[in-house]
């Protein structure tokens, strides 16, 4: 061999010895095991409350993204278990509304949806590292006010049980408004829920919603897992109407007690009762979660003032009006009331105050309060506490 050979041999093993870097060298695959379960969302408003009577109020269904969230509450440890990311406790996983309405099955990375079966439910499946999660699912519109994929990167990444900031997620109550106005479908098109484990005998749901995420558990029949998730619309509803021609009953002489009785404005609250909120503040996106798991509670919510402008709606009227609970105080109504009496004008503020609902507003229900005002004796500050419900 010459020396022209063997420096040809010598450049080869040198580029041999660079394609092998460590740089290129393939990473032993994460140990994973799969998560499956069955999850609905709200088709209609006929599946989450009673229809609006009268006029239509765009109480449809418009979403485009969900979001369905994994966080561990423990990872699993040992030798022989690889995670690349072990620090990593939370995870979650998109779908488009297009993807979503498929009959077919979508395949994402590391998840797949199918289409729905004969009651409308569709099968979710996960590849997940080993450990115990809870698993939540959202479904919203982008460009609405919600970023939910940006907050869940902001959860920090330190091999700790974060399903307390879960329950804490945020959804503001300006939420699909432009120039003042609400998109009434986007905004109760917001739906939430969490997986539970559904009892294989009785096809009832339990309390259990930890995930035990562990290799071949649904191979067994003994071990099997059976999980479900029901996504419910997220915001209540408050259907108010008002009445002042009570007002303007007779004393026993004939006369007006008042006159001139206008409602000119009421301001729902969200806030505590003694603080003031600048503005409409926000709910939650789990307040039930949050109400039950959360001892130190503390409110988001804020309040909105509206503004009879026709003289026809200072007399009577009537206004729907949408929130997100937060999962802490229950609300109260401010009426203002503008009235004469023998050439005195004044202004009283009523307020009917919600506290016998302990918990705050539940999601996804229809509140509707009737408020007649009648010609009695006012006094300068008024509260009012509404006793019974017919929810």
């Amino acid at each position: 061999m010459n020396h022209i050979t063997k420096y040809i041999f010598a450049i080869l093993s040198l580029i041999m010895l660079a394609g092998c870097s460590e740089k290129d060298e393939v990473r032993p695959m994460d140990t994973l095991a799969p998560i499956s379960l069955t999850l609905s969302v709200p088709a209609d408003k006929t599946n989450t409350r009673v229809g609006d009577p009268g006029a239509d109020t765009n109480d449809k269904v418009d979403w485009d993204q969900l979001t369905i969230i994994v966080a561990y509450k423990e990872k699993a440890q040992g030798d022989e278990i690889i995670d690349g990311a072990p620090q990593k406790m939370v995870y979650y996983d998109t779908y488009t509304k297009e993807e979503f309405d498929r009959d077919t099955l979508v395949t994402h990375p590391t998840s797949t949806l199918s289409g729905p079966d004969a009651n409308g439910f569709r099968t979710y499946t996960m590849y997940l590292p080993l450990g115990t999660c809870c698993v939540y699912g959202v479904t919203y519109s982008s460009g609405q006010g919600l970023d939910l994929e940006k907050m869940l990167d902001g959860i920090a990444k330190d091999g700790q049980d974060h399903n307390s900031d879960i329950y804490n997620l945020q959804i503001s109550n300006d939420y699909a408004h432009k120039n003042g106005a609400i998109d009434i479908a986007k905004f109760i098109s917001v739906a939430t829920g969490y997986a539970l484990k559904l009892d294989p005998e009785t096809q009832i749901l339990t309390n259990d919603r930890d995930i035990k995420v562990e290799k071949n558990i649904n191979a067994n029949i003994n071990t099997k897992q059976y999980w479900r998730m029901v996504l419910g619309r997220l915001a209540a509803k408050i259907d108010i109407q008002w009445d002042a021609k009570g007002a303007y009953e007779k004393d026993k002489d004939g006369n007006l007690k008042y006159t001139n009785v206008k409602v000119s404005q009421f301001t729902y609250h969200g806030e505590p009762k003694g603080t003031t909120k600048a503005d409409a503040g926000c709910g939650r996106l789990f307040p039930t979660l949050y109400h039950q798991e959360v001892t130190s509670r503390t409110s988001v919510s804020g309040h909105t003032t509206f503004v009879n402008t026709s003289e026809i709606s200072k007399r009577n009227g009537r206004v729907y009006h949408y929130t997100f609970p937060d999962g802490t105080n229950p609300p109260r109504l401010t009426f203002q009331l503008d009235t004469e009496k023998e050439g005195t004008s004044k202004t009283y503020n009523v307020t009917f105050d919600m506290s016998n609902l302990k918990d705050g507003f539940i999601p996804a229900r229809w509140y509707k309060i009737n408020v007649t005002i009648k010609g009695t004796k006012l006094g300068d500050k008024s509260d009012i506490t509404i006793n019974n419900f017919n929810i």
